[in-house]
C-alpha cells in the first residue's frame, strides 16, 4: 500500500456545505490525497466526519460586519497570527501537510503569510457569492493573493478580482463539475422516461433547492408564481430545503395566496428524485455558491431548463435561449414571463434541457476539474 504523499490542510470560514468541493475532494482521496479541515463552521464539519476525514473546529475571530467588529478583528490580529502559525507548524511537523486551501477572506487574511513562511503552498479558493465591493482590508487582500493560486469557478469572479486589483498571473479558472454517471440512464431508465414525457403530467412543477435564508430571493418567486397561475392554472412550486426563514415564508405564501401551490419538503439528502419531479428549475439564491453550482449542474444534468439570476457569473453555465434563461435579480414580472414562456412550449422546453445536457458534457467535465485542482495541488495521479 503506497503512503499518502500529498496532505492539505482546508480552512473554512464559510457557511457552505459546498457538495461540489466534497466531491472533488473524494475523488483527489482516491490519488494518494489525504485532506484535514478546519472550520468555523459545523455544516462542512458535518461532510468531514460523513466522510471518516479528519475535522475539527476553530475559531477564526470575531465576523468583521461593521467599523466596531473590524476594530475588534484589528486588535485581536496579533494573536490571532500567532494561533495560526503555531496551529499550521502543528500540522506541518505532525502531519506532514504540503499545502492549505482557504476558503473564506478570514483565513485568507489570517493564514496565507504564516502558511509561506512555513513553505507551505497556498491555494484560495473563490466562493461566487462573494461580493468584492464589500471587501474589507482591500490592501492586505490583494498583497497576500500575490502568494497563492487563486481558483475562481467562473469569469465574473475573475474580472472582480482583477478590478479589484488582484494580478492576473495568479487567477486560474476552473470549470466546476458535477459526478454524472448517476444520470446516464440505461435503457430501461430511457424507456421509461418516454412513457412519462407521453403522459400528461397533473401539475406543471417549479422546483428549487436552496437554504432557506436571508440569502434568498423567495418572495420574488412566490410573487412570479402568483402571476403565472393565472396563465398555467396546474402550476406548483416545491422548495427541497430548510433554513430559518421557513416559517416565515410559510406565513408569507399564505399572505399572498398561493399556500396550495407551494409545497417545502425539507432538507433532501438524495435530490435527483425530485430532480426528475420537476418540469423546471429556478435558482432561487440572491448570490449563488458552490452549492446552488452543484444543484445548477445537476438539474441540467437532469435534462431540465433552468432559470438564474443575470449579472451573477451564471452566465458561464447558463446559456441564454440554450439552456435556460437568464433574469434580472428581483424582477418578478420578467421572471415569470420566462415561466410562462417555457410552460408554453413544450417542444422549447424539452430543447432547452437536451441542450443543457449536451452543455453540461462539452465543457463542465468532472474528470478535468479533477486533473486541474490534481495539477494545482501537484498531485500525483495513479
Amino acid at each position: 500500500m503506497n503512503s499518502v504523499k500529498n496532505k492539505v490542510l482546508l480552512i473554512n470560514s464559510i457557511a457552505d456545505k459546498a457538495k461540489l468541493l466534497i466531491d472533488l475532494f473524494d475523488e483527489l482521496v482516491a490519488k494518494n490525497f489525504r485532506f484535514y479541515l478546519l472550520s468555523s463552521q459545523t455544516c462542512l464539519i458535518k461532510q468531514f466526519q460523513d466522510k471518516n476525514w479528519p475535522a475539527k473546529k476553530i475559531a477564526l475571530g470575531p465576523t468583521v460586519k461593521n467599523k466596531l467588529s473590524q476594530a475588534l478583528f484589528i486588535s485581536c490580529s496579533p494573536w490571532l497570527f500567532l494561533k495560526i502559525l503555531l496551529i499550521l507548524l502543528n500540522y506541518r511537523l505532525k502531519e506532514k501537510i504540503t499545502a492549505i486551501i482557504c476558503l473564506g477572506w478570514t483565513e485568507k487574511i489570517l493564514a496565507t503569510m504564516p502558511a509561506k513562511l512555513l513553505g507551505l503552498k497556498i491555494i484560495w479558493l473563490e466562493e461566487p457569492s462573494f461580493n468584492y465591493q464589500e471587501l474589507k482590508f482591500k490592501r492586505l487582500y490583494k498583497l497576500n493573493s500575490r502568494l497563492a493560486t487563486v481558483i475562481v469557478f467562473n469569469s465574473y469572479t475573475r474580472i472582480q478580482l482583477e478590478n479589484t486589483g488582484c494580478s492576473k498571473t495568479v487567477i486560474t479558472l476552473v470549470q466546476p463539475a458535477i459526478k454524472t454517471s448517476a444520470y446516464q440512464d440505461n435503457l430501461y431508465n430511457k424507456l421509461a422516461q418516454a412513457e412519462q414525457k407521453n403522459s400528461r403530467r397533473k401539475y406543471f412543477t417549479i422546483g428549487t433547492i436552496t437554504d432557506l435564508n436571508q440569502r434568498q430571493k423567495i418572495e420574488t418567486l412566490f410573487q412570479a408564481v402568483k402571476i403565472c397561475q393565472t396563465v398555467i392554472p396546474n402550476l406548483q412550486l416545491i422548495i427541497v430545503g430548510d433554513g430559518e426563514e421557513r416559517k416565515n415564508l410559510s406565513w408569507l405564501a399564505k399572505k399572498i395566496e398561493i399556500d396550495t401551490l407551494v409545497w417545502f419538503v425539507g432538507e433532501q439528502q438524495q435530490t435527483k428524485k425530485w430532480l426528475n419531479s420537476f418540469d423546471l428549475y429556478l435558482v432561487s439564491s440572491e448570490s449563488p455558491n458552490l452549492t446552488d453550482y452543484y444543484n445548477i449542474l445537476e438539474a441540467m444534468a437532469t435534462g431540465l431548463p433552468v432559470i438564474g439570476p443575470r449579472h451573477l457569473g451564471l452566465e458561464d453555465i447558463i446559456s441564454e435561449n440554450k439552456t435556460g434563461s437568464l433574469v434580472e435579480n428581483g424582477n418578478q414580472e420578467m421572471l415569470a414571463r420566462q415561466v410562462v414562456k417555457i410552460e408554453q412550449d413544450k417542444k422549447l422546453r424539452q430543447q432547452l434541457g437536451k441542450n443543457g445536457q449536451e452543455r453540461l458534457k462539452q465543457l463542465f467535465i468532472f474528470d478535468k476539474m479533477v486533473n486541474e485542482m490534481a495539477s494545482i495541488l501537484k498531485i500525483n495521479c495513479y
